[in-house]
């Protein structure tokens, strides 16, 4: 597969330097061997393409989302602008990827955009045209707009031919060839083709970006689905462009977008390291002030912060983490992120001219950080969410799930459950999480139970709910 970059080359040289076979006082019909040389590499190249898109394609997903937002009638009193509140229930398109397959579980992963699925009640992907999948949220995160789906896989004959094979990122240059796959404008399986126009773009849509830069064609809707190169790997979770620019296309590398799916996928959330501060590049003019040209300088230290009890100051510079060198405030980010909670590192910092080695025991960045929600199963019609560890702290509970949102006319609904519930317990079970929640309710459906009994935490009083599954 790698040839095909040399291919293209090629035929780029010989397209570019003018080998024109009409040239030269040969008037034969015998055919120029440059002519033929130029046919047999266009021709190589388009069978290569084909090759690499074919053994991609089948890991490519259609994403159909339901979402539904609770909405607020901005003039209350006037009944024309509607009910108050009320929900408004849209229809979603997007792109995936399956990355993984679970032979034991039978169960395969697909990696999406966060966005995509955001607020989602129902998602439901295609995997070719007599194959589709009702698809759990295993989890989300905003902070780098990944996602990670979950299908049952067992009566999929094929799925271990559709698992695609994941690239390095690290690994990419800018001019490499690249090939976007997904649905664009609803239109299934498009396949644009490109090159790495740019590298670590930030364009402001996420917190942790690093994103590739493309001029393969990306469109609404392509949005999930995979960047491919020349070895038939996926390097990129196409995510990003920018209203009225063309040839602007944006993906998330895989590295990162792998990193975040292992952990949704091993705790359920994303685990990131802290320190607490807030950082900014070292430009020409902080330099010429301060007199330090690299780096990245300290503007602000979160009071009890490891960064405060290790005695990080406002304006000192990093110019070194754990012996290694910085480029700029992102590498910075990123590599705190990617060290282990409870980690001592060593950050060289220059001082009011003068270098200090502080050693600092990194932290776990705040529960609240993370995102991630789920929709109950099936159509009992609940958004739920974990609680976060201030939010069981402030209730006085020591478990429970959030009720973020009931679906009007739901079975939910129907049965008394409303937003701001804490569901305690199912069936006197103690619940923890989401997933907790879903694994009870599963089993009680398997039981043949037409109810499962709430215990539900309202206010400052406990209640107990009947809650139908069908």
């Amino acid at each position: 597969m790698g040839k095909l970059l040399a291919l293209w080359v090629i035929f780029l040289s010989l397209t570019v330097f003018g080998c024109n076979p009409s040239r030269g006082d040969n008037k034969s019909n015998v055919p120029n061997p440059v002519q033929l040389s130029e046919s047999n590499t266009l021709k190589a190249f388009e069978n290569e393409l084909i090759r690499i898109v074919e053994r991609v394609s089948p890991s490519v997903v259609t994403v159909f989302v339901v979402k539904e937002a609770q909405m607020f009638n901005p003039f209350p009193g006037f009944p024309f602008f509607g009910p108050e509140p009320f929900i408004r229930r849209e229809t979603a398109i997007g792109s995936g990827v399956i990355v993984k397959y679970d032979k034991s579980k039978k169960v395969a992963y697909i990696l999406t955009n966060a966005h995509v699925v955001e607020d989602a009640v129902r998602v439901n992907v295609k995997i070719s045209k007599e194959i589709y999948k009702k698809a759990e949220i295993v989890g989300m995160d905003k902070k780098t707009d990944v996602a990670v789906l979950k299908i049952d896989a067992s009566d999929i004959p094929d799925i271990e031919n559709r698992i695609a094979k994941l690239g390095d990122s690290d690994k990419l240059r800018v001019g490499q060839l690249v090939i976007a796959i997904g649905n664009p404008l609803g239109l299934e399986r498009t396949v644009t083709v490109g090159v790495v126009s740019a590298l670590r773009r930030s364009l402001g849509v996420t917190q942790y970006e690093n994103f590739i830069q493309t001029d393969a064609a990306i469109n609404p809707g392509n949005s999930g689905g995979p960047l491919v190169n020349t070895d038939g790997e996926v390097v990129g979770i196409n995510t990003a462009i920018i209203a009225n620019a063309q040839g602007l296309g944006f993906a998330i590398p895989i590295n990162l977008a792998k990193w975040v799916m292992d952990q949704i996928i091993e705790r359920g959330k994303v685990t990131r390291g802290w320190i607490g501060v807030v950082i900014q590049d070292v430009t020409p003019e902080i330099a010429e002030a301060i007199g330090v040209r690299e780096g990245v300088i300290v503007a602000q230290v979160v009071p009890g912060s490891p960064a405060d009890n290790a005695g990080l100051r406002v304006g000192d510079v990093i110019v070194e983490y754990n012996g290694e060198k910085l480029e700029d405030a992102r590498d910075l980010q990123f590599k705190i992120m990617k060290t282990k909670p409870g980690t001592k590192v060593k950050l060289k910092v220059i001082r009011q001219g003068k270098e200090e080695v502080i050693t600092i025991t990194v932290g776990e960045m705040p529960e609240r950080e993370v995102s991630r929600r789920s929709p109950s199963p099936d159509n009992i019609g609940l958004i739920l969410r974990d609680l976060r560890p201030d939010e069981k702290r402030d209730l006085g509970v020591e478990y429970g799930i959030l009720v973020e949102r009931v679906i009007p006319n739901s079975i939910a609904d129907f049965a008394g459950l409303r937003p701001g519930d804490i569901i305690l317990e199912v069936q006197n079970k103690p619940v923890r999480s989401t997933k907790e929640f879903f694994q009870i309710v599963e089993e009680a459906k398997k039981g043949q139970k037409s109810r499962i009994l709430l215990l539900v935490r309202r206010g400052n009083f406990n209640t107990f709910i009947s809650l139908p599954l069908r």
